[in-house]
């Protein structure tokens, strides 16, 4: 997906001034997508739903500055840090946020540990360019071009840090 950015920017400042057709268009724009990777954090259609509609809900009442340069990563960067916030008190509250077809079986909580462990001890292997080329678009969903812009790298160099990192993590996590 590639969301043109001074697009975005001009969207989430209008809607910020309470432009409803702006607001409908960024919704239109980014509400897939956003959804999609709450979905994918919370795994429950209907709390990604509810998180993206809160998220909505702050960007409408303006209560977020956003830099004007990375509208795109800011959004989901507002949308993963409100799913978060929403596991975290829901773990608080006694309620977990794994579905009940789930069974704890010896072993069972250190095998969900293991590759996050193992993707955070091989991504500290890498050097620091390819490390922080993908952290920025795998966790922080920045494009090739937004990585570049972040960077003030050229585009050959960027790909060929995230293929390589890419690489050598694959080798790393299969040893």
């Amino acid at each position: 997906m590639n969301i043109d950015n001074q697009q975005l920017a001009h969207l989430l400042a209008r809607s910020q001034q309470r432009d409803k057709q702006a607001f409908e268009a960024l919704y239109r724009l980014t509400g897939q997508p956003l959804y999609a990777m709450l979905h994918a954090l919370l795994k429950d259609k209907q709390w990604a739903a509810d998180i993206l509609q809160e998220g909505f809900l702050k960007i409408w009442h303006g209560q977020s500055a956003y830099p004007v340069d990375y509208p795109w990563a800011w959004l989901c960067q507002c949308m993963r840090h409100l799913a978060i916030d929403a596991l975290r008190a829901k773990i608080r509250h006694g309620e977990t946020p794994l579905d009940e077809s789930w069974e704890e079986k010896p072993g069972q909580e250190t095998e969900g540990l293991a590759p996050s462990f193992s993707l955070e001890h091989c991504l500290g292997r890498l050097c620091a360019d390819k490390r922080n080329a993908i952290v920025l678009a795998y966790r922080h969903g920045l494009s090739h071009q937004e990585i570049v812009s972040h960077t003030q790298t050229p585009l050959g160099t960027v790909k060929s840090w995230i293929r390589r990192g890419l690489e050598e993590l694959k080798l790393c996590l299969t040893q």
